[in-house]
This record gives structure tokens, C-alpha cells and sequence, in this order.
């Protein structure tokens, strides 16, 4: 059912990866208690800065797509870069997420709808996961909050980026998505405190 890895989306995994590691120390925690399902999942997480989808691709071992706000997209050249590494515009992309689980692939979507809005949290994933009967993985960023002279400065001597398993969510354990994004949002409020 999945498609095979895009040799670019291959070489970028890999490059951000090696980056990373090398330049924040980051790494991918609990990775061990995650056992991905043969299906098509979406990947959620909090999102505190414009590294948040590229740390994710770092350590993500399948094809994903990310829904992003339709404004980084504006900028022709930003917007193209965006597109290349599978960026999907947001509201548009919706509608498109719901084929790319159809073909196979993983959907990326930040629930808070933008950077630093929990406990705000869209129910866009949670019904993408009910519509298509897909789980939700339940990822946190840490040690990326603040101003970015500040980030770089914990990255390059705490080396303390992380990025956290938390838990997958079924669609079936919930009678709606409503349901799914509170849950979603105290599993990350316990996580970030």
C-alpha cells in the first residue's frame, strides 16, 4: 500500500538527520514505543517554530506530507521550496490530505493551527483521522521554545532539541473528533509541563 520513498525526500531525511544531530544534539525519544502500523498514519505535534516540520522529516523513517498555513506559501520562491518537500497549502490542502492517505502516505499537521497557540488545538487532524479511519501519532518538540538567539545558543551548548513519542490515538477509541483533539491536547500539556 505505501509508496516507495521520493529519492528527494530520501536525500532530505538523511541531510536534515545528519544536521541536526551534528548542530542541536536532537534526538528522537521513546522511538522504541512506537509501533507504526501498516496503514497510513497523521502525524501531530505542538509547534513552536518554523524548525518543527524539518525535525520531524529528520526522524521520520516514511514519506510524509505536511498541511501548513496558506500564507507561507504566498512567496513564490518559499512557497516552491515548500511544494518540493511536499508543503501543502492550507485550506486547499485539506481536500488533497484526504487522497494522499488514499495512495499511502503519512499526513503531517500541526493541531494548535500555528506556532505557540496551546492549549488552542483545530479538529482538521482529528477528523482526517476519524473520516479515513487512520491513527494519530502523538508527537512533542522540546527544547524549542523562545527567541531564536536563544534556541541556537541551547542547541549549540545544551544540545537539548528533542522530539518525543507520546502515544497513537485511534480513531475508534473516540466517538468524535472533538473527543480526540482533548485528549490530544492533555497528553501534550502533561508532556510540555
Amino acid at each position: 500500500m505505501f509508496m516507495r520513498e521520493s529519492l528527494r525526500w530520501r536525500f532530505a531525511r538523511i541531510v536534515l538527520n545528519f544536521l541536526f544531530r551534528t548542530l542541536t544534539g536532537a534526538k528522537f525519544l521513546n522511538r522504541e514505543s512506537l509501533n507504526l502500523p501498516n496503514t497510513p498514519v497523521i502525524i501531530t505535534s505542538n509547534h513552536s517554530s518554523y524548525i518543527d516540520p524539518p525535525l520531524i522529516l529528520a526522524f521520520w523513517d516514511r514519506e510524509l506530507y505536511f498541511l501548513g498555513h496558506g500564507n507561507l506559501f504566498k512567496n513564490p520562491i518559499f512557497g516552491s521550496f515548500l511544494r518540493f518537500f511536499n508543503g501543502l497549502p492550507l485550506p486547499q490542502g485539506f481536500k488533497r490530505a484526504y487522497d494522499l492517505i488514499e495512495e499511502g502516505y503519512d499526513i503531517g499537521i500541526f493541531p494548535e493551527g500555528g506556532r505557540n497557540k496551546l492549549p488552542q488545538v483545530k479538529i482538521g487532524a482529528f477528523k482526517l483521522s476519524k473520516d479515513k479511519n487512520v491513527p494519530v501519532i502523538v508527537l512533542c518538540i522540546r527544547g524549542n521554545r523562545g527567541r531564536v538567539w536563544r534556541k541556537a545558543l541551547n542547541w549549540l551548548f545544551k544540545r537539548d532539541l528533542r522530539l518525543l513519542y507520546l502515544k497513537t490515538l485511534y480513531p475508534s477509541d473516540f466517538k468524535s473528533e472533538e473527543e480526540m483533539a482533548g485528549e490530544f491536547l492533555e497528553i501534550l500539556k502533561s508532556a510540555l509541563e
